[in-house]
């Protein structure tokens, strides 16, 4: 008989022996499962985890699933299981591993699983007071899929070829920004490869509409793999840059300033073309808490200059009075160009029970014409600032943490500093704090200095829902920061922070309270806040991103 055929009596074998098996679970009163049909690879294992698939199939012993499955509290399985194209949500009891191939796992309050859980292809949610004995792996794009055949299930590796050519985002559209420079930015972007040709190569290129100031940025990358592992790239950029991308995510920072003129950023107008070596971890083995890790090699030039403050629409309140004051630049920097060389390196592991990452980056900049700009319109007959020199070396350094307590409290943890080791450092890479994100009781960019240091911990409480989906929080916070001069200066600053917060994930809405250190003499350093949070980053931020 054909394939066609084949294919069809298996699925009328299937049919009848799940018809067979769902009655005899509804009289011992235990999940439906279809013993006795054997599953195998229909290839060889093409990653570390099908060949833990490959050894658990030929291990045999387990109980195999392949409809929507309940186990209930206090139902136990004795023997392990393997869920086929199918839902399974857990409260009970499995005695060995479960394996997930091409299927939804839910883990509810009371599973007990004494073995690993693999989840391939599928997806996987978990609940941080169900427990897991053994690893938790977790592929959602593993290329598996079932099919019935010969009496049993044939799983099938289905790598689809990477088209050659692809948009961004949504059609090519980005989620357009908004900030007190630009107003309202539109991104758009495409990519090419030629899978084909030796090396792969890719050409990722795009735009931004700035309608406002009559003004588009581009954005061109070329890479080439030299290994599975190791790209090389070139590239070239022009676009409005910040320090300050890890108080807040570009999203939320363009909201911010539409709703009510928050723009935590300072600007600049930044254009830069350099060759970039990245180097990353191999896939990582079937425990979900291998790290994975990252080296960046990067070179080139950047050319810096000022761009105005724009009098943009908000929604509340307004941030400038009057035509002089939002005409002067957004940022005043040493304008010029900086020849650069950039080295980073960032790990990261990740587990049910939270995540840790860290990241460590250096800078060196040569230049010798470069100037500090002018404030306001040029005034006829001042003299020229004479050039200085801006050589420097700058050093960067993150942490991030989560982690779950047995209780199901959650702990996190961030830091970030940076130091310039030598050198005169250009105004444009100083960095900033103060306001609501750092340090609330502290004005908002009210800190600005070429050196920085921050760090905060944050103990959260559920009082309703799951500590990992999502739920009301009861939160205390507890920061620190300061920036330093040039001279060596160094003051730090702190507050504390309480309230209430809506999580979903990693999104939190925060209601809440700060106490602490103030500017401003007289000052109560009290005042009530609503805020947004996610996750920071522990990428060093300068460092081009991966592909």
């Amino acid at each position: 008989m054909g394939p066609l055929a084949d294919a069809g009596e298996g699925r009328e074998v299937k049919r009848l022996g799940l018809a067979a098996a769902l009655a005899a679970a509804s009289a011992a009163g235990v999940p439906a499962a279809a013993d006795g049909q054997e599953v195998w690879l229909a290839e060889e294992p093409r990653s570390e985890a099908q060949a833990a698939l490959e050894a658990f199939l030929e291990a045999g012993g387990f109980t195999v699933w392949t409809t929507d499955t309940v186990l209930a509290r206090g139902d136990t399985v004795p023997e392990a299981v393997l869920l086929l194209e199918g839902t399974a949500r857990i409260a009970g009891r499995i005695e060995g591993d479960l394996y997930v191939v091409d299927g939804d796992l839910f883990l509810r309050s009371g599973a007990s699983i004494t073995g690993d859980v693999v989840v391939l292809g599928g997806g996987f949610y978990d609940s941080d007071v169900a427990e897991v004995e053994g690893a938790v792996t977790y592929r959602p794009n593993e290329p598996l899929r079932v099919r019935p055949t010969r009496g049993g299930f044939e799983i099938i590796p289905e790598i689809d070829p990477d088209p050659a050519f692809e948009f961004d985002g949504t059609y090519g559209f980005h989620l357009p920004t908004y900030d007190r420079v630009n107003g309202l930015a539109f991104p758009v972007g495409a990519l090419a490869r030629l899978s084909a040709v030796p090396g792969r190569p890719e050409l990722a290129g795009g735009i931004t509409w700035i309608p406002a100031r009559g003004d588009v940025d581009y954005r061109l990358h070329n890479s080439w793999l030299l290994g599975e592992r190791v790209r090389l790239g070139l590239y070239a950029t022009s676009a409005t840059v910040s320090n300050d991308n890890w108080i807040r995510p570009v999203w939320y920072n363009s909201l911010a300033h539409f709703v009510a003129a928050d723009d935590v950023r300072n600007h600049y107008d930044a254009k830069e073309f350099g060759l970039e070596l990245e180097w990353v971890s191999p896939e990582p083995p079937v425990w979900e808490d291998a790290p994975r890790w990252r080296v960046v090699v990067a070179g080139g030039r950047e050319e810096a200059e000022s761009v105005r403050r724009r009098n943009v629409t908000v929604l509340i309140g307004g941030e400038y009075t009057n035509a002089v004051e939002w005409f002067e630049p957004a940022l005043f920097i040493n304008s010029g160009s900086i020849w650069f060389g950039r080295l980073g390196f960032d790990w990261a592991v990740a587990g049910r029970g939270g995540h840790m990452a860290f990241g460590l980056a250096a800078e060196a900049g040569f230049e010798d014409d470069i100037r500090r700009i002018e404030v306001g319109p040029a005034i006829p007959g001042t003299p020229n600032i004479p050039p200085r020199l801006y050589d420097f070396l700058l050093l960067e350094g993150r942490f991030s943490l989560r982690r779950v307590t047995p209780s199901g409290h959650a702990v996190e943890a961030f830091a970030i500093g940076r130091l310039d080791v030598t050198g005169l450092l250009p105004e444009q890479r100083y960095s900033t704090i103060g306001g609501i994100g750092t340090l609330p009781t502290m004005p908002l960019r009210g800190l600005r200095g070429p050196r920085l240091l921050y760090a905060e911990t944050t103990y959260a409480i559920p009082l309703l829902g799951d500590a990992a989906l999502g739920g009301l929080d009861a939160f205390a916070r507890g920061s620190v920061g300061g920036v330093g001069s040039e001279h060596g200066d160094f003051d730090l600053y702190g507050s504390i922070q309480g309230g209430l917060a809506l999580r979903m994930w990693d999104f939190r809405l925060e209601f809440g309270a700060a106490a602490g250190s103030t500017a401003e003499p007289g000052d109560p350093g009290l005042i009530g806040f609503v805020e947004v949070r996610t996750r920071r980053s522990a990428r060093p931020g300068r460092m081009p991103p991966p592909r």
